[in-house]
C-alpha cells in the first residue's frame, strides 16, 4: 500500500477540499450508460465471466485517473495511493452477499484468477464475510446489479466517520439496436474530484 502525503497548502483543490469536507454529506452521484460492447463480446468470445471482464477494465481506467486514488486520512490529511484495488459485493444462492476483495493485477487472466479463488471464499462463507483486506481504503467500493438497468442510484456511506472511499455500481446491459450500453453509477468525495474527473473516468471507459 505505497501512498503519497499531499502538501494541502499548496494543493490548488485547498479550498475545495475544506468546503467540501465540512459538509454532512460531502458525495456527488454521477450515473450514464457507457458503451461495453467490445467488453461484452471478448467475455463471450472467451467463454469468461462479463462481471469479472468488466470489472478489470473499470479497475484499469480508475487507476489511470490520480483522483481515484485520493483518499482522506485524518482531519487535514490527503494520501494518493499508487495503486487502487476493489471491494466488490458477491451474490450467494440464499440471496445474501458477502464484501470480497480483488487485488489489482493488470494482466487480466492473473486478475480473474485471483478473483475466481476470492469469489469461491465468499460463496462459501456466511454473513458479510468481512477479510483483512476488505476495510482498506486503497479500493474502490463495487457492486453489480445484473437485474435492472437504472437511471440513478443511492449508495451507501459514512460521511461522519471520514470516509472518502469512491463508489462504483453497475446495472444490466442494455442492448441498443447490437450495442451493448452498461448503466454505471460513480458516487465520490467533492472534496477530492469533480464532474470533469468523473467525465474522464467514463471516456476512458470507451477506450479499448
Amino acid at each position: 500500500m505505497t501512498k503519497t502525503i499531499l502538501d494541502i497548502e499548496s494543493w490548488n483543490r485547498k479550498e475545495h477540499f475544506r468546503f467540501f469536507s465540512a459538509l454532512d454529506d460531502p458525495f456527488f452521484g454521477i450515473t450514464a450508460h457507457v458503451d461495453f460492447t467490445a467488453i461484452y463480446h471478448e467475455a463471450r468470445h472467451d467463454a469468461q465471466s462479463f462481471f469479472l471482464y468488466s470489472l478489470h477494465h473499470i479497475l484499469t481506467k480508475a487507476n489511470e485517473i490520480d483522483e481515484f486514488k485520493l483518499r482522506i486520512e485524518g482531519p487535514d490529511s490527503v494520501v494518493k495511493y499508487d495503486t487502487i484495488h476493489v471491494s466488490p459485493t458477491i451474490g450467494r444462492e440464499d440471496g445474501t452477499f458477502g464484501f470480497a476483495f480483488f487485488e489489482y493485477l493488470p494482466n487480466r487472466d492473473e486478475f480473474i484468477r485471483q478473483a475466481t479463488h476470492e469469489i469461491a471464499r465468499v460463496k462459501d462463507g456466511s454473513g458479510l464475510s468481512f477479510s483483512e483486506n476488505t476495510g482498506r481504503v486503497d479500493v474502490i467500493r463495487y457492486s453489480s446489479i445484473p437485474w435492472f438497468s437504472f437511471t440513478e442510484m443511492k449508495h451507501a456511506g459514512s460521511f461522519k466517520n471520514g470516509d472518502s472511499v469512491p463508489r462504483i455500481s453497475t446495472g444490466k446491459l442494455i442492448d441498443t439496436h447490437g450495442s451493448m450500453l452498461l448503466p454505471i453509477s460513480i458516487c465520490a468525495h467533492h472534496g477530492l474530484m469533480d464532474g470533469r474527473h468523473v467525465a474522464r473516468f467514463l471516456n476512458k471507459l470507451s477506450e479499448p
